[in-house]
This record gives C-alpha cells, structure tokens and sequence, in this order.
C-alpha cells in the first residue's frame, strides 16, 4: 500500500516537473521571438538612417560641382554627412536610445541640408544665366574664373573634415572693413584705401553633446596675394599641421548658441584692391568661411 502511495507521489511530482519545463520552454521561445523582433526593428532603423544620409551625401556631391562659390560650406557639411554614416556603419550593439539620439541628429543634419539646398539651387539658376552671357564677356572674365577656380581648390584643401557628435560649427559668418572717423569711432567702409580694421562676426551652433567650456576661436584673413595679414602666431590644425591665424579669442560655451566679435585693429600692411578670404576656426576645425571685398576709392573718396 504504502509502495503504490510513493510511486504515485513520483508520478505526480515528475508530471509537474514536466509541465514546468514546459512552460519554461513556451517563456523562453517568447523572449527570444520579442528579442529578434526589437532587433530586426533596430536594424531597419540603422539601414533607414544609413539610407537618408547617403541621399543627403549625393544631394551635396550635386550641389558642390554645380556651386563653386558654395563649394566650401557646401563640403564641410557633406564631410560631417559622410562621418556620421561612417559612425553609424561601424556601429555593433544598437539600442532604442542611441537609435533615437541617431535620428534627432538626422533631423538637424536634414533642416542644414534644406537650408543650403534652397541657397545653392538658387546659385545655380543665376550661375546658368551667367552661363548663357558668358560668349558675350570679355577676357578679363576667363581670367577672373582662373582666379576663382585656383581660390576653390586652395579653400578645398584647407576644409578640416568636421567630426561627429561634439565637434562645434558657426554659421552667420560676416567680414567688414573698418574705418577710423574724425570723431574716434569706427565705421564700415568697402574702399582698401580707406579701410584700417576688420570685424568678424560670427555665431558658434548650439550642441547638446558637445563638452562645455572654454573654446579657442581662430580667424585667418588673408589678403588677395593669399598672405595671411596680420599675423600674430601658429595655431595646430586637427591634422597636426600648423596655421598662422590673425586674431584669436576664448569662447565661453556652454551648449547653447554663442555670438562672438572679433575686431582686428593696427593692421600695418597695407589694404589693396581685391577679394580678402576669412576663415573661422574652433578647436583646430575649419567651421566657416566668408569673403570680404575691397574696392579702388574713386578720386580719393
């Protein structure tokens, strides 16, 4: 009697053991169908992000052979294109977080690249129109488009490729000649003649994910001759190579948008005729670039 007890008892206990196996076994097919789920979501994420940058890359390779002018603000946005695809290619273990971090930086990537768009299709209708005038125009144009395609390479050149996530920017770049009145204030003027300062005026992007702090701010002006005008020391690019700069000046960041003046005074070369190149670079990274022209005065005025 008691033998037939514990053999039922055994029976018992090794049904339960069963059945809890097998729900064990129902509780880990589901987890693992819910994980290839959120990873085969996770993937398409990553190949739609991978997707919409490359169309922004081949957007900008269009816009850059069609708008010399714009070529070089037109390249560092398409280099900060190509190296957030590039982090985002190389990345291994994606997560709903880090994904989502990926596409709000698409969104700022996307309103740039419309912004440029805009302008540089607008370029491009009145470069065709030019275009259709240019048999019309004499010598001095063909040598003035020398001039200007030798100006592209050297500015193609000198484009640091902007990096990924806290590398900063500036956009709103402007450029003017200064000239001393009688009554001690500085007001602008376009004739070399009369120009004794330059103002740069520019505003550094605001970055979430950049560290705050102290940010070294370098301009490099350099005259039509392409020679750096008053030049006050080197600076080492990313690259390691060194830059002679103008004016210098320590930006107080703190994640948010940041305006910034720089007034270079007590030039002693002397100002001539022609386009002047002004760059603006933080951190050792080309972020901006502007011209400013200079023209003859007309009978001394």
């Amino acid at each position: 009697m008691e033998e037939q007890k514990s053999s039922s008892n055994k029976k018992i206990i090794i049904i339960a053991l069963l059945a809890l196996l097998a729900a064990l076994g129902v509780y880990t097919m589901r987890i693992s169908s819910k994980f290839k789920e959120a990873e085969s979501f996770l993937k398409e994420e990553k190949k739609q992000i991978l997707s919409n940058l490359t169309s922004m890359e081949e957007k900008y390779d269009t816009a850059i052979a069609q708008n010399n002018s714009m070529s070089e603000e037109l390249t560092i946005e398409r280099d900060r294109i190509i190296a957030f695809k590039d982090s985002v290619t190389n990345l291994k273990n994606a997560n709903w977080s880090l994904i989502r971090r990926y596409k709000g930086q698409i969104g700022k990537l996307e309103a740039t690249n419309s912004r440029l768009m805009a302008v540089a299709d607008s370029l491009f209708l009145v470069n065709n129109d030019l275009t259709i005038q240019r048999d019309s125009i004499t010598g001095k144009l063909i040598e003035q488009t020398s001039a200007n395609d030798t100006l592209m390479a050297q500015n193609t050149d000198l484009a640091a490729k902007v990096k990924i996530g806290g590398a900063l920017r500036a956009n709103s770049i402007k450029a003017m000649a200064m000239r001393l009145r009688g009554n001690g204030k500085f007001t602008e003027t376009s004739k070399a003649q009369k120009a004794e300062a330059i103002r740069v005026t520019f505003r550094i992007e605001a970055n979430e994910i950049a560290i705050p702090g102290d940010k070294d701010a370098f301009i490099v002006i350099q005259n039509p001759s392409g020679k750096v005008i008053s030049e006050k020391g080197t600076f080492t690019l990313r690259n390691g190579k060194d830059m002679p700069y103008t004016d210098k000046t320590v930006v107080p960041y703190k994640n948010a948008e940041e305006d910034v003046v720089m007034f270079v005074e007590n030039i002693t070369q002397k100002f001539v005729k022609g386009t002047y190149s002004v760059k603006v670079y933080v951190e050792g990274n080309l972020v901006g670039a502007t011209r400013l022209e200079l023209k003859d005065a007309f009978l001394g005025l």
